[in-house]
């Protein structure tokens, strides 16, 4: 990934996260968040005068909050910066805030649709992903315990669907580690934060890892057989 991409994708991760603690209801303090996102308060300012300007904000020593009534954040805004975070936002040419409002105001005629397998969820299952999710935005470790197997200190990097499942991809050690969703039986949420590895970050937004992801354990047990075999063995 160039640098203009990294910056750009740490961009929109900081905007997303922004704009959801405001619609929230919280009072974000612009140094906290510098400190939090590793930047200048600067660059935060500029951030919310340039990229956030349609948003009704309260600024009162150096902390800010989204006021309310009727017409706080319009909506298309909302819908774009959920369509670009998610990923969605490439199924549809040229979205833009035009089309967007144009989609939001259809009604129950909506003019497109995006059809896939919906994963079934139960309501144990649903909570898992809240808080996988949770964890990820605030670059949290967890434990998980998946078929019986302990998996301690992962960072969840993201949650990836794909052809009707969720997966979770992360690092542990050094290494990229995916679980299926539905394998994952409980997670619990340290207090230990971690800061992304850039390569394997890289490496799990490609279009080739994503598309490989329901062959990723059988490929690494294969991996994992060859290092094995590789290693000398000394004779008795």
């Amino acid at each position: 990934m160039r640098q203009a991409e990294r910056r750009y994708d740490k961009l929109a991760v900081r905007l997303s996260l922004i704009i959801s603690r405001l619609v929230a209801g919280e009072t974000l303090n612009l140094s906290k968040l510098a400190v939090e996102f590793g930047v200048s308060v600067r660059t935060l300012r500029r951030d919310f005068r340039e990229r956030l300007i349609y948003m009704d904000l309260e600024y009162h020593n150096g902390n800010c909050r989204l006021l309310t009534g009727d017409n706080v954040v319009r909506r298309e805004h909302i819908a774009l910066a959920f369509a670009r975070q998610s990923g969605v936002a490439g199924l549809f040419p040229g979205l833009d805030h035009r089309l967007a409002n144009t989609l939001l105001e259809s009604g129950i005629e909506a003019p497109c649709i995006v059809w896939q397998p919906a994963p079934v969820m139960g309501e144990a299952l649903q909570g898992i992903f809240q808080r996988i999710t949770s964890a990820i935005a605030g670059r949290r470790r967890i434990t998980l315990l998946t078929e019986g197997h302990r998996c301690e200190q992962l960072a969840p990097y993201r949650l990836i669907s794909l052809e009707g499942h969720w997966y979770l991809t992360g690092e542990l050690k050094g290494d990229v580690s995916v679980f299926t969703l539905t394998d994952i039986q409980t997670i619990a949420v340290s207090n230990e934060n971690f800061t992304m590895n850039e390569p394997l970050l890289t490496l799990i937004s490609d279009s080739e890892f994503i598309r490989a992801l329901p062959h990723f354990r059988f490929f690494k047990s294969l991996l994992t057989g060859a290092n094995n075999r590789l290693i000398p063995h000394k004779d008795n």
